[in-house]
């Protein structure tokens, strides 16, 4: 549930219905199928949260679909491992579940998603993944406390000037979108 009115997808007008086929484009395979114990997406969602001014979703979810683009250097399991440990950081619960479940989706890993749960230091990561993860969870916490030495971190992991930048974009996406559904209410209930 919401806690302002929302348009379910049944009485979207044509610009919604874009801006509604647009963002389903350009999400990944994951997300397709509801997530056990959250609101539906219709109409109790973080994408229907967004329905009353479809443009604010087609922008939003461009950005989105545009950092999850397979030809950059990240893939689908450090998305999801990023998103999971800002959603977690940041104590959203929708997002937390609905990560924790995308994660699992793209690693079939019983243990890892036990261990993002508790404590995602505790997970069995690469090197590149933890510094990717610590990164993301200092830049949710307070991003003015982010130094030069934590980007050469990076760097020494093997991620390049463009994997740094997606890391930090998709970090960035999923403390706005956190914010969004608990700024709303979304799962709240």
């Amino acid at each position: 549930m919401t806690w302002i009115q929302t348009i379910p997808r049944s009485q979207a007008g044509p610009e919604y219905q874009a801006a509604l086929a647009a963002q389903h484009s350009w999400y990944p395979k994951e997300y397709d199928a509801d997530v056990p114990d959250l609101p539906s997406s219709d109409a109790d969602g973080i994408v229907a949260t967004h329905s009353l001014i479809p443009d604010a979703l087609h922008h939003a979810f461009a950005t989105f679909g545009a950092l999850m683009n397979p030809d950059l250097p990240l893939n689908r399991r450090q998305h999801e491992l990023i998103a999971t440990v800002v959603s977690q950081t940041n104590c959203t619960k929708y997002c937390s579940v609905s990560h924790r479940e995308f994660l699992h989706r793209v690693t079939g890993d019983d243990q890892m998603i036990e261990d993002m749960a508790e404590n995602f230091r505790r997970a069995d990561l690469t090197d590149a993944e933890l510094a990717m993860c610590e990164h993301a969870e200092k830049l949710t916490k307070d991003a003015t406390q982010i130094q030069k030495s934590d980007i050469q971190r990076l760097r020494d992991v093997g991620f390049d000037d463009r994997g740094i930048l997606q890391i930090t974009l998709i970090a960035a996406w999923f403390n706005y979108i956190n914010r969004v559904a608990d700024g709303l209410g979304v799962a709240r209930d």
